[in-house]
This record gives structure tokens, C-alpha cells and sequence, in this order.
């Protein structure tokens, strides 16, 4: 293995060790600490040069900007988190127009089953007894509580750090 390829690929296991601690960091306190974020971008040039002209890098510019700018709007409609906003258009980056879909797509499944779990453990919270958490009634505030969406936006750049090591 010559030296580029082992810091190519050492890059991408950084890049999924920080988005398993950004994930972490939103279940414990529900948000993600802008250092996360800024340490995703500034990793990626190390993956591009190591890389040896492979990755599309502009392109992958490009989305990201395009996705922090979507982001940007949903923010401003209080839809979802800026720091949300700025870890999914830092895996953007990572992931370029070849991995956009597939990681978009990890994301939404990653999301609605956090959001499923969340709403069990909720019910399973107000029922007496384990059985009996189908026949309570939720709480309506239930649907305003935050979820720490890092944690399917995490999934979605794990995904991207597998296809990229599959790849190199």
C-alpha cells in the first residue's frame, strides 16, 4: 500500500470518527458543535490530494454550497437546526454528485426510523406496562421536541465514508 492510498484512506475513517462524536454529541446535548462541521471541511482537501485527482472535487463544492444554501432557507423557516444545516452540507461536500442521492436517501431512512424510535420510547414513557404502549394516548406536544438529527445525517456520511474506502 503506498502512502497516499493509506492517507486517503486514513482520512476517510477521520471523517467517520467525527461524525460518530458530532452524532454522539447531538444525542447527549441535541446539538453539534460547530468544530465538527469545520473539522469535516477542512479534512476534505487532505482526502482530494491523497486522492491523486480522482474526486470531483468542484462538483462536490458546488452541492455543498447548494445544499447550505437550501439548508440556510429551511433554517430561516425554523424547520430544521442550523447546526444541521451545516453538517449535511460538510458530508455534501464529502459525498459530490456522485454519492449525493444514495446519501440524501440513508439520511431520510435514517431519519424516520430515529423518528420512530423516538416516538415508541415516547409512548412506551406514559404506558403503565410495556404491553399497553399501543393504547396510550400520545402527548400532541410530543410532535414540537427536537430530534437530534445528526444522528441520520451521521448515518448518511457513514454510508459515504463506506462507499468511499470501498472505492479507494
Amino acid at each position: 500500500m503506498d502512502l497516499s492510498l493509506a492517507t486517503a484512506r486514513f482520512t476517510i475513517l477521520a471523517f467517520s470518527g467525527l461524525l460518530i462524536m458530532a452524532a454522539a454529541s447531538d444525542c447527549r446535548n441535541l446539538t453539534v458543535p460547530n468544530r465538527f462541521s469545520v473539522a469535516l471541511v477542512a479534512l476534505y482537501p487532505s482526502f482530494v490530494i491523497a486522492s491523486g485527482g480522482t474526486v470531483d472535487w468542484l462538483n462536490g463544492l458546488i452541492f455543498a454550497s447548494a445544499a447550505f444554501f437550501v439548508g440556510f432557507i429551511l433554517f430561516a423557516l425554523r424547520l430544521c437546526g442550523g447546526a444541521d444545516v451545516k453538517l449535511f452540507a460538510a458530508v455534501t461536500l464529502w459525498a459530490g454528485p456522485s454519492l449525493m442521492f444514495p446519501m440524501v436517501l440513508c439520511t431520510t431512512i435514517a431519519g424516520g426510523l430515529l423518528a420512530v424510535a423516538l416516538w415508541f420510547r415516547h409512548r412506551l414513557l406514559r404506558a403503565a406496562t410495556p404491553t399497553s404502549a399501543f393504547f396510550v394516548k400520545s402527548d400532541p406536544d410530543f410532535i414540537k421536541q427536537p430530534m437530534p438529527y445528526g444522528v441520520a445525517i451521521a448515518a448518511g456520511g457513514l454510508y459515504v465514508a463506506l462507499q468511499l474506502l470501498i472505492s479507494t
